[in-house]
């Protein structure tokens, strides 16, 4: 499988999600991916931190021959400032700060490639039409911008493999993936891209736990290594504050899903994401349109096709993917 990864990487910043880090590490260390690059997007973390975390997975993994490319700063419309407020605010919070005091960023020697995300996944479609998957493990602002650029790039990717939304969890307002830029995430969901989405839906109900940290600490590659490292303060902290024993997985799972399509299962659905309403921006919304006995509505529901979206996940076949990949020898 030749893939492009589209991350917002936090791993070595205090109070920062660090799953990217996994996923990237798992694409390294897998024998059925070709990496060709990865394209770093402002979300998780602004873009600068997120080039930063690449490369410092990839130095790790021994991978210095995958290039990085920066990518956009900001939503395509969207304001970013009340979203970096809250992302800085957690990253301040007195416990993230103890967590991660004995835990200083190891940057990477390596240097990014100066060519610009979008245009990379422009031209890298473009050379080689039906064959590049793209990985989308962050705000959908990098492929929206390559779609803009150039019209026809949904019908030459193989698969976009997108992490983000919630469909079916009332409690959760918005997902960071696609609120943080919902014009970005309606071009992706309504374009003709062949897309499957992995939704909160499901990662939420994936976990590594401390034990997990200490197989990839007992792993002697500097890979297992370095994740153990940046991922423990982000499992502790988590307990700490939410009373949980384990971080969700969001973005190794879709990662995994393309790896090993049976380690969730998908159902077809029409999909959007609202971008107006005082409450509702920001809310991903996934409809069957052949089922006529819920679907009764008077709102005018846009014709666009369908996408898989995930609604069930097989943690017996993932969490040993996963830890077999990230402890395997290069």
């Amino acid at each position: 499988m030749r893939l492009i990864i589209d991350a917002d990487p936090g791993n070595g910043i205090g109070g920062s999600d660090v799953d990217d880090g996994l996923a990237i590490g798992m694409a390294v260390r897998s024998p059925d991916v070709v990496l060709e690059a990865v394209t770093v997007v402002a979300g998780n973390v602004e873009v600068d931190q997120g080039v930063k975390g690449a490369l410092a997975v990839l130095e790790a993994a021994g991978a210095a021959d995958v290039p990085v490319h920066r990518g956009a700063t900001r939503p395509l419309m969207q304001n970013p400032v009340p979203w970096r407020a809250l992302l800085d605010a957690r990253r301040e919070d007195p416990q993230a700060l103890a967590r991660w005091a004995d835990v200083l960023p190891v940057w990477s020697s390596l240097e990014e490639d100066p060519t610009p995300a979008s245009q990379v996944l422009v031209e890298t479609v473009d050379r080689n039409p039906g064959e590049i998957t793209v990985l989308a493990i962050g705000p959908l602002t990098n492929l929206a911008t390559a779609m803009l650029l150039d019209p026809e790039w949904p019908r030459k990717v193989k698969q976009v493999m997108w992490m983000g939304g919630a469909f079916n969890l009332p409690a959760i307002l918005q997902e960071l993936n696609a609120a943080y830029d919902p014009e970005a995430t309606h071009l992706l969901l309504t374009s003709e891209a062949p897309m499957t989405v992995v939704p909160l839906d499901v990662t939420l109900w994936t976990y590594m736990h401390l034990d997990d940290v200490d197989t990839l600490e007992a792993a002697d590659t500097p890979l297992a290594h370095y994740l153990a490292r940046t991922v423990r303060p982000w499992v502790s902290w988590l307990a700490e504050r939410f009373g949980r024993d384990g971080c969700p997985l969001h973005d190794p799972l879709a990662l995994a899903a393309l790896l090993d399509p049976q380690c969730i299962r998908t159902r077809a659905l029409s999909a959007d994401i609202e971008l107006a309403g005082r409450l509702t921006r920001g809310r991903t919304v996934a409809w069957d349109t052949q089922d006529d006995e819920t679907l009764q509505v008077v709102v005018n529901l846009p014709e666009v096709r369908p996408v898989q979206i995930a609604h069930e996940v097989d943690n017996a076949r993932f969490m040993p993917l996963l830890l077999d990949l990230l402890t395997r020898q290069a």
